[in-house]
């Protein structure tokens, strides 16, 4: 046999007991798996009355090598308060790992070595009546004998959410703990527990007072635990809050607990930059040198009705800070504070002493205490002057991107909570005061509107507030506000409406400066896309406004002198007596603006606007978003009469489809020059068809009229609805003819306009007889045209149908104009009120004169001439008498039908 088969022969035995032993290994765990977690899932069952639920339980060794171990997979306990339900959570883990020596296991001895907990939360609740949500393990005379034994050499936990909550005594305490390893033999009597743990202090609270907020910590420390005594204690240990080294000691017995944390002697420039808050990013660190002391000292009983004693004293000492990308310095500070429950529940109190700094604003002076944390009290004083920017780079106010500027206190106040069924409620009980702004300038986060040169004076006194010469700019806006605000307080808490009486005064407003740029989401067209609609508008505002603004531009739009008498209340918006000028055109009326759905407006207004100057509104509108008359085309002055109502949504606009006006309009002196729809017009006469009623001539002395085409003035009342202009029957007269005209015009250019005139207005030579030209009696015939489709290439055609419906409309005035007559000259239908009496039309008639001169005549021709004459009327007169005779002698009878 060769050295390469002996190897090779070896190789195979070796791998071979190893697959083979882990064969059996696998094979064993999995014939004994049901028995080992039935156990197992009956250990707990034996030392918990609550029900858990376990997802899945799991058998694992050779993840967990060497070690065995059970895994408890989406366990869930409920917990233990009467009236509790599945949304009530007292433990939830993702995962919990029991390990055991494999060994032990193979004799029956189930003694559990290590625990880890993966993501979770415990929640431990005690309610108002003292209850508690963890009573979950029965008494040891219930429990019967224990098969699982703790040999702990170790416990890790990761991303647990730990939270207490203390109804009873207004405690609320919520930790995660990102990392926790515990060492030591836990199974005996005395022992050293090595604690390395990494955790984040959301919140640690008192009442309604907060303390710590979204802190991160770490510790390295080892407790000494004697099972025999039962307490746990820390004679000496360090805890990094937020970078900062406190020292701590601690002593836990089955009955109380005591501890005391300390740092004697802080770097304020430290404070300053780990405890500011974290929810922005701080880029520019503080400079700054000072120091900062804390002494905390805590003891309290265990039982759930036991309220902590509570000792805290805090100071800062010749501090000076800079902030060093603007430059901003606070010097001489100084602070005495301390918080304490040593009087008892309900007389707990949080006081910051002789608060003093300096800053470039000026020196400042403050106190603040805060009592009774169950319904606290706010009592204080402020004496001078303030540097926004460097408040802001120290606690970082709410929604603030950047401030800066300054602002002048001088005031003292008392605020109190009250309690009731509702919530509670913050009053003024006391305070008066005014602050002066002076050049401040600030920017909300995610929003591009920067507001800027805010200055002017703030007067408080208990819940008013008054405003003197409050001035603001925003972009190219201005405003200036003078005014009474009532019920402050309570309006800031949403228990009572804004009263609200202010002068409003602006120089120009723009409304594009209004409008926020950043943040907003859009589809992939561009267009603005907002998942969720807000209310503008406000609820609980209530009161006037008086309006004095210079300039109001809306997209290149500008309105001047405007003033009004606004009112608010409600989510609505009116304002009556509106004046201001647009285009050079006085418009006065009234507008009033509804928010019936988040986002969504109804507008409705009156107005009335004289002296309106075509060519000025058709180059200030655009030419209104068309090119068939345009400003370099029209000019002449209008009046008129608005009554409009329309939905007008905040992203996109008014809402077209669903306007509806009534616009009563006169234009005077209107001229029309070039307009190329007119000669798209003569183009269209000039078909064969048309030849052989105009001559060439006739029509281009039309083009050359319609080319320059004045008015002196037109009167109608046009409607808006369905997103159509609807123009009703009109006359026109013009310079080049007169015409009637009708017709629709839609929102997207299609048209349909009806023209009529006479044939005659188009004729160069009118019509003559031997006696002159021939008047126009209005019964010549007329011409119908339909000019439709869209407005940049219409239809023109002879209109038929309208030409039919004059006809019917000329038999139907004729009818009545007969029932006139005979209503009129011969007394038939007195009785009926719809026949009107008959009114002749006034024309002109030619008059003929003749002058006689004496003429030499023959005597007997004239002799002959008189005998004749004289026979014809003799015959006539017999025949008249003859006929009277007739007529006597039967009555007459008249029958119209």
């Amino acid at each position: 046999m060769t050295k390469w088969h002996r190897i090779r022969k070896i190789s195979y035995w070796f791998f071979g007991s190893i697959l083979g032993l882990v064969l059996l290994i696998t094979g064993t765990i999995y014939f004994f798996k049901d028995e080992i977690i039935q156990i197992a899932v009956g250990e707990i069952n034996n030392h918990l009355k609550a029900k858990v639920e376990v997802k899945k339980v799991d058998l694992t060794f050779w993840a967990t090598f060497p070690n065995l171990s059970i895994d408890f997979n989406e366990i869930f306990i409920q917990d233990a308060l009467p009236h509790s339900t599945k949304k009530d959570t007292l433990l939830y883990s993702e995962q919990i790992r029991l390990k055991f020596d494999p060994m032990d296991i193979w004799n029956e001895k189930y003694d559990v070595k290590q625990i880890n907990v993966a993501p979770g939360t415990l929640k431990l609740v005690v309610n108002k009546k003292g209850e508690v949500n963890y009573d979950i393990f029965k008494p040891a005379n219930e429990r019967s004998s224990d098969k699982f034994h703790m040999s702990l050499k170790e416990v890790e936990i990761s991303d647990l959410r730990f939270l207490y909550a203390n109804k009873l005594q207004g405690q609320k305490y919520a930790t995660t703990f990102q990392d926790v390893a515990l060492n030591g033999d836990f199974s005996e009597e005395e022992f050293t527990v090595h604690t390395d743990a990494a955790f984040t202090i959301h919140r640690v609270q008192n009442g309604l007072v907060p303390f710590v907020i979204n802190q991160p910590a770490t510790t390295n420390i080892d407790l000494i635990v004697n099972q025999k005594a039962g307490t746990v204690s820390l004679p000496s240990g360090k805890i990094n809050l937020a970078g900062l080294p406190f020292d701590v000691n601690f002593f836990l017995d089955s009955t109380s607990f005591k501890t005391q944390i300390k740092a004697e002697s802080l770097a304020l420039e430290d404070v300053a930059n780990k405890l500011a808050w974290k929810e922005v990013k701080q880029v520019n660190k503080f400079k700054g040198s000072g120091t900062a002391r804390f002494l905390l000292n805590v003891a309290t009983d265990l039982g759930v009705d036991a309220y902590p004693q509570i000792d805290c004293q805090f100071s800062i000492n010749k501090g000076k800070l800079t902030e060093p990308s603007q430059g901003l310095t606070l010097s001489n500070l100084f602070l005495d504070g301390s918080y304490s429950t040593l009087k008892g529940k309900g007389n707990e109190e949080l006081l910051l002493n002789n608060v003093s700094f300096h800053s470039f604003s000026g020196p400042f002076k403050g106190n603040l205490a805060i009592k009774q944390f169950d319904a606290p009290t706010y009592t204080g004083n402020a004496n001078g002057s303030v540097d926004l920017g460097m408040i802001h780079a120290l606690f970082h106010l709410p929604k603030m991107n950047k401030i800066s500027g300054k602002v002048g206190v001088n005031s003292r106040f008392k605020l109190v909570t009250l309690l009731s069924d509702a919530g509670s409620t913050i009053e003024v009980a006391d305070g008066n005061g005014a602050a002066q702004l002076n050049n401040v300038h600030f920017q909300l986060i995610d929003d591009s509107r920067k507001f800027s040169n805010i200055n002017g004076k703030i007067i408080l006194n208990k819940t008013a507030a008054v405003l003197e010469n409050l001035r603001v700019q925003l972009g190219l806006s201005d405003m200036k506000i003078n005014g009474l605000f009532n019920h402050v307080d309570a309006f800031l808490q949403d228990k009572a409406n804004l009263s609200v009486e202010v002068t409003a005064e602006s120089r120009k407003i723009d409304l594009e400066d209004f409008t926020n740029t950043v943040g907003i989401p859009t589809t992939p067209g561009g267009n603005t896309a907002s998942n969720k609609k807000e209310w503008l508008l406000p609820t609980m505002i209530d009161g006037s406004v008086l309006l004095d603004l210079g300039t109001l531009v809306l997209n290149q739009h500008h309105f001047t002198q405007i003033h009004g008498d606004m009112k608010v209340g409600n989510r609505v918006i009116q304002i009556n007596q509106l004046t201001g000028t647009s285009a050079g055109a006085a418009v006065t009326g009234g507008l009033t603006v509804q928010e019936s759905a988040p986002e969504r407006f109804d507008i409705a207004t009156k107005l009335a606007a004289t002296s309106i100057d075509f060519k000025r509104v058709f180059n200030e509108w655009n030419n209104f978003e068309q090119d068939v008359i345009s400003a370099d085309n029209i000019s002449g002055r209008a009046e008129l009469l608005l009554d409009l109502k329309a939905p007008f949504d905040f992203n996109t606009g008014i809402i077209k489809e669903a306007l509806v006006a009534q616009i009563q309009l006169a234009v005077y002196d209107g001229k029309l020059k070039n307009v190329e729809t007119f000669k798209q017009l003569t183009a269209d006469l000039k078909s064969p068809k048309t030849r052989v009623v105009f001559s060439p001539k006739e029509i281009e002395a039309l083009q050359a009229k319609l080319s320059n085409l004045t008015f002196d003035k037109l009167e109608n009342t046009i409607y808006i609805r369905n997103s159509t202009l609807i123009i009703p029957k009109m006359d026109i007269r013009s310079s080049a003819l007169d015409m009637t005209l009708e017709g629709s015009h839609t929102f997207d250019n299609t048209i349909d306009y009806r023209f009529s005139f006479r044939l005659r207005e188009l004729k160069l030579n009118k019509d003559e007889s031997e006696f002159g030209e021939v008047i126009d009696d209005e019964t010549g015939v007329r011409i119908y045209v339909r000019m439709h489709g869209k407005l940049d290439s219409p239809t023109i055609v002879w209109d038929q149908k309208a030409r039919k419906d004059q006809a019917k409309e000329n038999h139907e005035q004729a009818k009545q104009e007969a029932l006139s007559i005979l209503k009129s000259e011969l007394g038939l239908f007195k009785k009926d009120t719809t026949i009107k009496a008959y009114q002749p039309k006034v024309q002109q008639r030619e008059e003929i004169k003749i002058e006689f001169g004496k003429e030499e005549v023959d005597p007997a021709i004239l002799e002959k001439e008189k005998k004749k004459k004289q026979s014809k009327i003799a015959k006539f007169g017999d025949k008249l008498k003859e006929e009277n005779k007739k007529q006597k002698e039967k009555e007459v009878e008249f029958t119209v039908d």
